[in-house]
């Protein structure tokens, strides 16, 4: 890139990246919305800082530690700026950041494939202000980390298939897949599908090449895949053998009490997610409604492929491999009533397609310049097409509800959990400060907003704490005077203490009277006897 254009794309991102900051902070100060596992993530960077027992594992072994690693230097400085922490801007920041990333990498991609400056920066910016885009890159979550590591893989797959550039986008698009895979698991599926494209790829291409018998091609082969899947390999080694080691078992990120799959095994009850379960021909309509909007945009490579009579080639095959892999998943989970299928999941089409623009747009452009100009034109129309249907289907509370939450925030029931959590963590603060020897138990897979929200989160005795298990089990021993439940309704029903103690929540237990209830959702009991 020249000077010029290198300038352009540094302000683009900073503006962008201004422009989320600024509308997360507003929803999560002022409005007192963010989502509950974005909040999260920030709290399992907490407790790996300021919790009773700081250590590293405190950062939890169920979902993928990058989101909440990478907060740790900016949660550092939340003893002076309480916010970082109690209202989720930690999370903000960091995802702000790689939404700024994602839209100033693309810029420098489409600049590289020798698009024109301002044609450039409107399919950026489609891209940046698509309310899906936007919205997940100002509320703290994963998916918008997960979408910067697809779009750098891409763009170093359409490198690596120019044959001047070497493997130096091998060795990008190993790294990008294995940080992919600390973000979210859905990265391997799409490992899977990158694999069988890097296969045909050279499969397909060995015939044009000098020495290209079979013994060559094998060697081939075996180099592409060992050099783009070793990394995530590693990392998923890493991760099982971090996971026996201190939890003790490999798979305690699949199939402990908090896992995707523990959490999902109420969902036959589920109004949405019941009915799909085990009906394949649901299943596919349920995919299909929540994924349209996010394909409109494949409608425009459909179109340049058709214009550049290149339709039935197998770049454009690898294409569909990569773009239908997360879906796949998604069907098969949905299937057997292991997802809770949620709009986001559906997403990833769209950055895999806006990433894939640019090499479509470059073999067009030396096509035919009209074509060119036509085919520009049609993009453009797409990509706007898809941002409005994707905004329609946002506020749509059956089709996403987390979404339609963020829209009608007022109304939503995370609104009425952050006003509750911050009364919980007030009276907590007050008991504490009353009673300075009193202890309190809090299992953090439901409590994370009072714990963040409290002024002496330091003093309660947590899930992280290496003492937890010990202190839940025997609570009076242990010296507990305070015990706070939540309801066992949902995913709270998956709570140490529910799990523990069966129908504590209603009855308590002959060492533990109530003390106070906080709306019909927690209640805390005081531990008799304890001292």
């Amino acid at each position: 890139m020249t000077n010029r254009n290198k300038t352009i794309a540094f302000y683009l991102g900073a503006f962008i990246f201004i422009s989320e900051l600024s509308f997360g902070i507003w929803m999560t100060h002022w409005n007192h919305f963010i989502p509950g596992d974005a909040i999260s993530r920030v709290a399992n960077a907490y407790y790996v800082l300021f919790s009773r027992n700081p250590h590293l594992g405190a950062i939890g072994f169920v979902w993928n530690p990058l989101p909440s690693l990478l907060m740790l230097p900016i949660i550092l400085f939340s003893r002076w700026v309480p916010q970082l922490a109690s209202e989720g801007i930690a999370g903000i920041i960091v995802t702000a950041f790689f939404a700024a990333g994602a839209s100033f990498h693309l810029f420098r991609c489409f600049i590289k494939h020798k698009q024109q400056l301002v044609f450039s920066l409107f399919v950026v910016l489609l891209f940046a202000f698509n309310p899906f885009i936007f919205l997940y890159g100002s509320n703290g979550m994963s998916e918008i980390l997960f979408i910067y590591f697809l779009i750098f893989c891409l763009t170093a797959l359409l490198d690596w298939l120019d044959p001047e550039n070497g493997t130096i986008p091998m060795i990008m698009m190993g790294f990008s897949l294995a940080l992919a895979f600390f973000t979210r698991y859905e990265s391997i599926i799409f490992g899977v599908g990158l694999a069988l494209s890097l296969t045909l790829i050279n499969w397909f291409s060995k015939r044009h090449e000098e020495g290209s018998g079979r013994l060559y091609w094998y060697q081939k082969w075996e180099a592409t895949e060992l050099i783009v899947l070793l990394p995530a390999i590693y990392s998923g080694i890493v991760w099982f053998v971090l996971n026996w080691s201190i939890m003790g078992d490999g798979f305690f990120f699949l199939r402990s009490n908090y896992s995707n799959l523990a959490q999902s095994e109420g969902l036959s009850k589920n109004p949405t997610i019941g009915p799909v379960i085990g009906d394949f021909s649901n299943v596919l309509i349920f995919v299909v409604e929540r994924s349209l909007p996010f394909l409109i945009p494949f409608l425009a490579i459909l179109i340049i492929r058709t214009l550049r009579r290149q339709l039935f080639k197998i770049d454009f095959l690898c294409l569909i491999l990569l773009i239908m892999s997360i879906p796949i998943m998604q069907t098969m989970m949905l299937y057997r009533g292991a997802s809770y299928g949620w709009l986001r999941f559906f997403a990833y089409p769209m950055p895999i397609v806006f990433a894939w623009l640019p090499y479509e747009l470059q073999k067009l452009k030396e096509l035919a310049r009209p074509l060119y100009v036509l085919g520009g034109c049609i993009t453009l129309i797409l990509l706007s097409t898809s941002a409005f249907a994707i905004g329609l289907v946002m506020n749509n509370q059956r089709l996403a509800p987390e979404e339609y939450e963020a829209i009608h925030y007022k109304e939503s029931p995370t609104y009425s959990a952050d006003r509750l959590a911050a009364q919980i963590a007030h009276d907590l603060d007050t008991l504490l400060k009353d009673n300075p020897n009193t202890s309190i138990l809090v299992d953090s897979f439901n409590g994370f907003r009072i714990i963040l929200t409290m002024k002496q989160s330091g003093r309660l005795v947590i899930t992280s704490d290496l003492d937890f298990e010990k202190s839940l089990k025997h609570p009076v021993g242990e010296k507990i005077d305070y015990i706070l439940v939540p309801k066992p309704e949902g995913v709270a029903a998956l709570n140490a203490v529910n799990q523990q103690y069966k129908n504590f929540y209603n009855n308590g237990e002959d060492f533990a009277q109530l003390d106070k209830q906080y709306g019909d959702s927690w209640r805390l009991y005081q531990v008799v006897n304890s001292k």
